[in-house]
């Protein structure tokens, strides 16, 4: 026992006895008999029980002490000289016995509790923190400054994958280190308060209850970092295998066309060279829309994406596709439906040429020859009372007859490298879609995949086109 405890323990020892004085100099003012007496000094015993067990030893014999002294005949003396005397200092003496140690082993069960309360919440708050995904950093501090305070600790050193400390009022004493895989606590003690058996086992079982917790955390990171790798991995693979293929196709027609073109011992006739020199043209139109469109990815990716807004006609937006995706046009009809009152809007005018190019591409290269594609606008009002949508937006739909995209496909389109027609010489890198989905969320807008009518694909996005003062929106006028 250090000195302090031992001053403490002799504090309430001597308040024990006054307590039980007190109570003897009451009943001698008021000329108790023994019966009062005797329940006036138990209770005089049980208040000293709740001072700690010394106290309550001591308090319960100067009880008897006092009971036997003051108050049984004759008084003044510890003689007993009648049975019936003898019979109530005993009683009390059980009664007083049996009644202090029942407080002071309630009071041991409610401080008990009180520690166990605490570890329990200590430990489903440490444990709901890093189930709920939080840094374990601050986790590993939170435990730290936690354990400092249940234990009264002057430090306590908390290691996992990072390293936490927290600090504490005292003298440092004894050091008790518990390690659990992944998991290692470092506990020094105050000389004050070192820790007793049952508070190294309680710090035992809450770093066995964190630990799994940590090491769970730290299998769900690496899990994740793996699922990242491969992913990673796949989009390479994919990435180089789109781009291959769509890169070999065009190549080897063009070097197959210019090498029949250069043959000095081939007779062409004028229509010949025109075919073979249409398919050179037409071949590298397919490289260029390629390198624009990983261009655009790229772009994309680097977060290089920043609107400005210009007022411009969307019928000369789409007839600029058009005119760039004349090789694969030709085979369709192409017709365009637009409210005059919808020629001037206010959007990207190179990302906007983007959409409407890569949509068409889509519908002229999935719908059969002959058929025809529609490519619709028209005006969605503004619902003044949601402020999300203070603005006037507009709707475009880009329609074709050919085989659709299954419903559970709708979304997973507008993915990188995504693609429905899974042949092998099926083409398209599975860019386009992609790169329409960021350009027009770039705007504000959103985009879908809807069933045509009769079958078919019909592509419909929203964009804000005319931005009111103060609906909040950031392009430039």
């Amino acid at each position: 026992m250090t000195r302090q405890d031992a001053v403490k323990t002799g504090t309430r020892i001597l308040a024990a006895l006054v307590i039980v004085g007190v109570t003897t100099i009451v009943g001698r003012a008021f000329d108790a008999d023994l019966t009062t007496a005797a329940l006036l000094l138990l209770l005089a015993a049980l208040v000293a029980t709740l001072l700690g067990r010394a106290s309550a030893v001591v308090g319960t014999i100067a009880a008897f002490l006092a009971l036997n002294y003051w108050f049984t005949s004759p008084t003044g003396s510890f003689d007993v000289q009648k049975e019936d005397d003898l019979a109530a200092l005993v009683a009390f003496a059980a009664a007083s016995a049996v009644l202090g140690w029942t407080v002071w082993r309630l009071g041991e069960a409610r401080r008990t509790a009180e520690q166990r309360e605490r570890e329990t919440h200590i430990r489903l708050d440490l444990t709901t923190r890093l189930m709920a995904g939080e840094d374990p950093e601050t986790v590993v501090a939170g435990a730290a400054g936690a354990l400092v305070a249940l234990f009264g600790l002057v430090r306590c050193t908390v290691r996992a994958s990072t390293t936490a400390t927290a600090t504490g009022p005292g003298t440092p004493g004894t050091t008790t280190v518990v390690r659990v895989t992944p998991l290692e606590v470092e506990a020094v003690a105050s000389r004050e308060h070192p820790l007793a058996d049952s508070d190294r086992a309680l710090l035992e079982a809450l770093v066995a209850g964190l630990a799994p917790a940590i090491d769970r955390l730290r299998l769900e990171g690496e899990a994740r970092e793996a699922r990242i790798d491969a992913q990673v991995g796949r989009t390479r693979s994919g990435f180089l295998s789109a781009v291959t293929h769509n890169l070999r196709t065009p190549l080897a027609s063009i070097k197959a066309a210019s090498s029949t073109l250069r043959a000095p011992d081939l007779d062409l006739s004028s229509e010949d060279r025109a075919e073979l020199l249409d398919t050179i043209y037409d071949e590298t139109e397919r490289l260029e829309r390629l390198v624009t469109n990983l261009l655009e990815l790229s772009r994309i990716r680097a977060g290089g994406l920043e609107v400005r807004r210009q007022s411009v006609d969307l019928r000369d937006l789409v007839q600029a596709a058009i005119r760039r995706l004349r090789p694969l046009a030709r085979a369709h009809r192409v017709r365009v439906e637009m409210p005059v009152e919808l020629v001037e809007v206010e959007v990207d005018l190179q990302m906007m040429e983007q959409v409407f190019g890569n949509l068409l591409e889509n519908a002229l290269r999935f719908a059969p020859p002959g058929s025809e594609i529609l490519v619709s606008c028209c005006d969605v009002p503004p619902d003044t009372g949601d402020r999300a949508r203070a603005r006037d937006d507009v709707e475009v739909r880009v329609t074709d007859h050919g085989p659709g995209v299954p419903v559970e496909e709708r979304t997973r389109i507008f993915e990188e490298f995504a693609r429905v027609d899974a042949r092998p010489d099926a083409s398209g890198t599975g860019l386009g879609l992609a790169i329409v989905h960021a350009l027009v969320t770039a705007h504000g807008g959103r985009v879908w995949c809807e069933e045509t009518p009769g079958g078919g694909a019909t592509f419909v996005f929203v964009i804000p086109a005319r931005v009111r003062l103060g609906s909040g929106d950031g392009a430039k006028r």
